[in-house]
């Protein structure tokens, strides 16, 4: 699909905030990148033929199947020609307003996330394997709540919203015929506590205590997982209630907070999802190494 322009702005304007994000990328790869992801063989072309046909429709006027389904090839396309994470180059469109300035929501995130994943790491196919989306059927399990199948030698292996290393036995586990949605867990996106910084700044971090998001004067900063954030003042927690941390009153508690800084996107440490799933050794931490691509001392 090629994408046409009135004019130039919203390229330029798009190329200048991507390369915000990635400033170890010249500026021209990325136009060249923005270019391909529209439908053109370069910036050159782009420059001379943006204008050939009617604009293309924007984001605000179309459905939103469409308008995620758009986010995700971006995404993916920017991604690959740059080299970078394709979830990186996700948490930069609501910015970039390439094709429009519709709002994304937490839900819209949620959805391209995991598509993205579906479209490369951990591909969707029927049956009992590592990736699919199951329920446990036994007493005392919800039969309605989602759960990853999570490669394993012994049992199923599963990643739900409190948990990164469930198991159950094989016959506990049903994939249903009617495929389940597929979520971006709890765990990896939904804060379990925040620190009060020494330079004054705020970090909110996961419940494997890894760093999400920066809050420094208003200005919220996506972090990577591996980012040294010990230097702190304080540390707080949300209250819990009865039921995990990922429910309740903690859970409320948290997205109030994400939601008066007005973030809807998924922190990096999202991605670690598909690491997991395919690795039963690792765990959050250390697939948040492999995401990151901090080597371990030997």
């Amino acid at each position: 699909m090629r994408y046409h322009f009135p004019n130039l702005t919203r390229p330029k304007k798009a190329a200048k905030r991507l390369s915000a994000a990635f400033p170890e990328l010249q500026l021209a790869r990325i136009q060249r990148a923005i270019a391909v992801a529209c439908g053109y063989r370069d910036w050159h072309e782009l420059e001379i033929s943006h204008a050939a046909a009617e604009p293309s429709v924007l984001d605000e006027l179309l459905t939103e199947a469409a308008f995620r389904e758009r986010a995700v090839a971006m995404s993916r396309s920017l991604a690959a020609a740059l080299n970078v994470q394709d979830g990186d180059v996700q948490a930069t469109l609501p910015d970039m307003r390439l094709s429009g300035n519709r709002a994304f929501t937490r839900e819209d995130h949620e959805a391209i996330r995991t598509a993205c994943w579906r479209a490369g790491p951990i591909p969707w196919q029927a049956g009992r394997h590592p990736g699919a989306i199951f329920r446990i059927k036994s007493a005392g399990f919800s039969k309605t709540e989602a759960r990853w199948w999570r490669k394993s030698s012994g049992g199923v292996g599963f990643i739900d919203h409190s948990t990164s290393n469930g198991v159950c036995a094989t016959f506990e586990a049903v994939v249903p015929r009617t495929r389940m949605e597929d979520f971006v867990p709890r765990r990896f996106w939904l804060p379990y506590g925040w620190m009060e910084k020494k330079d004054g700044s705020r970090v909110l971090f996961s419940r494997d205590y890894l760093p999400l998001w920066r809050i420094t004067d208003g200005k919220v900063e996506r972090l990577k997982p591996t980012s040294d954030v010990s230097a702190f003042r304080e540390r707080h927690w949300f209250r819990e209630g009865d039921g995990p941390w990922s429910y309740g009153p903690a859970r409320e508690a948290a997205e109030r907070m994400l939601a008066d800084y007005g973030v809807t996107a998924l922190p990096r440490l999202a991605d670690v999802l598909p690491i997991l799933i395919q690795d039963e050794y690792i765990d959050v931490k250390g697939a948040a190494r492999v995401l990151d691509g901090v080597r371990e001392l030997t």
